[in-house]
């Protein structure tokens, strides 16, 4: 029998799921990792944000190369709109597994970024990797395959009405110890939740951090393989979905600067990862009906473009889009104070997160987003701009590397700039090597670079690694990669 990923063994489907900030709730019984007064975080962690589907950091390892170098015409596989043919044409050149149907999801926006960092190569010219199909990136796809594209439609979709928002999610609330508690149910399924007191959890309004009602082990590990996880990354995603939420995929977080944070790695609103997510399962054919369930069918959906993020501030990218029940239609940020303040849209990503579909989506969209590029940071440059690769060519046990993407968790900046500075302090130490190149890499070097990522952590940021991943091998060359999905 195949056990199961993240289990209970009290009771395997149901518990509390808590993402309080430490020191907040003296009965918590799990903690999500908050900022504390006075950490020291520099400026440079915040250059990753908000999130970004094309990251130039990690690019260059994977890139196998053209697919195609085009023809005069190209055959393509439909043309009948502009969607399709522009998937057929990426489909041509650079992703053959990509699908054509005319819905232009993550997966296309991935092709498109791929097209734009091969058309060099291919003939089209450089071009800017940013995901947008411009008037260069048009022509430079009509050049190579040799048709012209269709012209663009001009249909736009409605948002959803909000006659259809209601779903199957039904809300009460009763009176606990003079706190309202809220129960969302959806067919069999339910959880309970509290917004924090102003005597109890004074932070700001609709902070909500803990419900009634987590289910887990639902998933064995050989579903998680089966994604193309190793054994290694598997154990790398568990160490790390217990450090966020306690392994509970419905864990939120609404107390913190990103908004709402939701699943079992708190992926970001604000930042733009849990839209990035969003947008994943919308698309996957596994989990479509779950996402059309739990989030469309309540008002909730996401889409790409400009977007309100912060300070008056726009972006561009992958967003929510909510409908309220008066018909409003809120955009990013804008979308998710929203979601704060309306117990069945909380209630709906608690009880999406119960859905193995949905859990199964988190996992596979954690491993390529997080924990693949985390280890394909570019480190260990020389001064001229040569040698370096990969951090999981230097790094290669499975508990460095467990580090690395804990930290890329947290604040992708620091991957590079942290995994450079102690490089360039190990060759100090060094000099007889050349630590640029991972053949000279060793046992030694290993464990003190890992030892320094863990003590900087600590000093800039409440909380370490000490209890974080310590059954994972720390012997070089124990981490195995899994295969493409």
């Amino acid at each position: 029998m195949p056990t199961n990923l993240f289990p209970d063994p009290n009771d395997p489907t149901r518990e509390i799921a808590d993402t309080t900030p430490p020191g907040v709730d003296p009965e918590g019984l799990l903690s999500f990792e908050a900022p504390a007064e006075g950490d020291a975080l520099d400026a440079a962690a915040f250059a990753d944000e908000p999130w970004a589907d094309f990251d130039p950091e990690a690019e260059q390892d994977d890139d196998e190369g053209p697919v195609s170098f085009g023809g005069n015409p190209l055959a393509l596989a439909d043309t009948s709109t502009r969607e399709r043919w522009l998937q057929s044409a990426l489909k041509a050149l650079v992703a053959p597994a990509l699908t054509v149907d005319g819905q232009i999801g993550p997966r296309t926006i991935r092709a498109v970024q791929l097209f734009q960092r091969r058309s060099q190569a291919l003939g089209g010219g450089a071009l800017t990797v940013d995901g947008q199909v411009g008037p260069r990136t048009l022509a430079a796809l009509e050049r190579l395959t040799g048709r012209s594209a269709p012209a663009a439609s001009t249909v736009v979709q409605p948002p959803a009405s909000p006659a259809t928002q209601t779903g199957a999610l039904q809300v009460s609330e009763q009176q606990v110890d003079g706190v309202t508690e809220y129960t969302i149910r959806g067919g069999d399924d339910a959880v309970k939740f509290s917004y924090w007191t102003p005597d109890f959890r004074n932070y700001k309004p609709h902070n909500v951090s803990r419900y009634k009602g987590a289910r887990k082990g639902l998933l064995s590990d050989s579903q998680i393989l089966a994604l193309g996880y190793s054994g290694s990354e598997l154990k790398i995603l568990q160490a790390n979905a217990l450090k966020e939420s306690g392994g509970a995929f419905g864990a939120i977080n609404t107390w913190d600067d990103q908004i709402v944070s939701w699943g079992m790695a708190q992926f970001a609103g604000q930042a733009g990862t849990l839209a990035a997510l969003l947008a994943e399962l919308k698309e996957s054919p596994r989990s479509r009906a779950s996402f059309q369930k739990w989030f469309a069918a309540n008002g909730l959906d996401v889409a790409r473009g400009e977007y309100p993020w912060k300070n008056g501030q726009t972006k561009v990218g992958w967003h929510v889009v909510v409908t309220t029940r008066e018909g409003r239609t809120l955009r990013g940020n804008d979308g998710w104070k929203h979601v704060r303040t309306e117990p069945r849209l909380l209630g709906a990503f608690m009880l999406a997160g119960n859905d193995p579909a949905i859990q199964l989506g988190q996992i596979e969209f954690w491993r390529r987003s997080f924990l693949s590029r985390a280890i394909v940071k570019h480190v260990a440059k020389r001064a001229d701009g040569s040698g370096g690769g990969a951090v999981r060519r230097f790094i290669t046990s499975e508990r460095g590397l467990a580090v690395l993407v804990r930290l890329h968790n947290w604040m992708p900046g620091y991957v590079t700039t942290w995994s450079n500075r102690f490089i360039a302090e190990l060759q100090a130490r060094n000099p007889k090597l050349d630590l640029a190149d991972p053949y000279h890499w060793n046992q030694q070097l290993e464990d003190a670079f890992v030892a320094r990522v863990c003590d900087e952590r600590k000093r800039v940021k409440s909380g370490s690694y000490d209890t974080y991943a310590l059954d994972l091998s720390r012997v070089r060359g124990s981490f195995t990669a899994g295969r493409e999905s």
